[in-house]
């Protein structure tokens, strides 16, 4: 990438150009005013020298009626004017010319040309008017002088204006680029697979909420593959023992060391019913994270589901010495949901509670099942006394492949899916799960549904 491409160089580019066009606009408007005022002042100022004069005329005519012998007076107001280079002379009423002091008689001052002109008057009435021409133009001198000064000044302050705007210019488009530059080095490296690249975050504002955004999503990238290798590693290690178990007892029963009997082959169809579920477990599953889940929804009985799950776990629950107990409102709630998926999802639940709670000991092994309704919104939750959940294991019991048992042992069942099933349907429902537990004093899962 050339550097007119780069965002730095735009930026630096950008302040230069503004601060070149503002000093330009400034240093015109500066001058154009300047003149103007400057030649206004002078003006009013030679017009104030010369006011004097004007009276003195003014009572001159008043008293002889006309301008014969006024040149005199001219000369001897302000001597050296007149024979200095400067040039009055008197204008009748109807402009005629009246008196010629001072100059170049052969060219006199007039009204085009003259500095000052002003109207001389008695009782209100113009009688005539002063026309004054400084020698050499050293007013128009001065004002070049003057403005020459101003211009220099005004463009040296813009140039010391234009190159501080490049020095901030490169300073501030370095500070903003610098994290940008960053950003752009981690998103190339997490490109080739480096994930959970993290930049520093140094700036407040779009840039840093920016930064914090790439932080976060590079985070939950990592995350993601460390999820999905754990997957892959999890399903190769629930597909291991099945598969193991049954093609040993296939290829002993082959090789005559087992034999053909229906004890064996019963063993043969549990594993590959194992199987069978843990595939179909991973189809739902897949099938409810990319939102593709079918559901049959319709109006739902709650309190009469609710009771039908129980009684269809009354005696497993009995087999295992469990108290199964269901706490019930009399009314019916309803909810608009598919009765099979939620069935999936309490079916789930009790058997988790039942496998887990008889190795409690919080007294006789108890499960609770209540519902009840809160401003519009099932509450419906599956209790035990049994050993409980860590704050770790809470935090994790609903992920893929995910056992209390550290070491991952299946003489208890279930494959880890069973509860990140759970709750990807209660999600597909816009429901709500969670969990809620003591360690030592059981575990309360809560679905949410309206």
């Amino acid at each position: 990438m050339t550097i007119r491409h780069t965002l730095w160089f735009r930026i630096t580019a950008a302040f230069l150009l503004v601060a070149v066009i503002g000093v330009v606009v400034v240093a015109l408007l500066a001058n154009q005013a300047t003149t103007q005022g400057f030649h206004t002042y002078l003006s009013q100022d030679q017009a104030a020298q010369w006011a004097g004069l004007q009276a003195d005329l003014a009572d001159y005519y008043a008293r002889q009626g006309s301008w014969d012998g006024a040149e005199t007076l001219l000369t001897a107001v302000n001597p050296g004017r007149g024979q200095g280079g400067t040039s009055l002379v008197i204008l009748d009423a109807v402009g005629n010319t009246a008196v010629i002091a001072g100059g170049q008689r052969n060219r006199p001052v007039t009204v085009e040309d003259a500095n000052v002109n002003l109207p001389i008057t008695v009782n209100g009435v113009i009688i005539g008017t002063l026309l004054v021409r400084e020698p050499g133009g050293l007013g128009e001198r001065a004002a070049e002088q003057y403005l020459s000064d101003v211009n220099q000044a005004i463009w040296l302050g813009g140039l010391a204006a234009v190159l501080l705007a490049l020095v901030l210019g490169l300073l501030l488009a370095r500070r903003l680029t610098r994290p940008l530059s960053q950003l752009t080095q981690a998103s190339r490296k997490m490109a080739v697979g480096e994930l959970g690249q993290q930049v520093d975050i140094r700036h407040q504002g779009e840039v840093g909420e920016l930064a914090a955004s790439f932080n976060q999503m590079s985070a939950a990238l990592a995350d993601a593959e460390q999820q999905r290798q754990q997957m892959l590693a999890d399903i190769a290690h629930e597909l291991r023992t099945p598969l193991s178990i049954t093609r040993g007892h296939l290829e002993a029963m082959l090789d005559g060391v087992f034999p053909t009997t229906p004890d064996n082959l019963a063993l043969i169809h549990e594993e590959t019913v194992l199987l069978g579920r843990l595939v179909e477990d991973l189809r739902t599953l897949s099938l409810a994270e990319a939102g593709q889940l079918s559901l049959d929804k319709a109006p739902l009985d709650l309190t009469e589901f609710t009771a039908q799950t129980i009684a269809a776990f009354e005696p497993l629950a009995e087999a295992e010495g469990v108290r199964l107990l269901a706490d019930l409102p009399a009314e019916a709630i309803t909810v608009t949901a598919d009765a099979s998926r939620l069935r999936q999802v309490l079916g789930n639940l009790l058997s988790n509670a039942l496998r887990h709670v008889t190795r409690g000991d919080n007294g006789p092994p108890q499960v609770t099942v209540s519902l009840s309704s809160q401003n519009g919104t099932a509450l419906l939750s599956v209790a035990d006394n049994g050993p409980g959940l860590s704050p770790e294991a809470q935090a994790h019991v609903f992920d893929r492949f995910w056992r209390a048992d550290s070491a991952r042992s299946r003489d208890r069942g279930g494959s880890g899916l069973g509860l990140a099933i759970c709750r990807a349907i209660v999600d597909a429902h816009n429901g709500r799960i969670a969990v809620t537990s003591t360690p030592g004093h059981g575990a309360t899962f809560t679905i949410e549904l309206s």
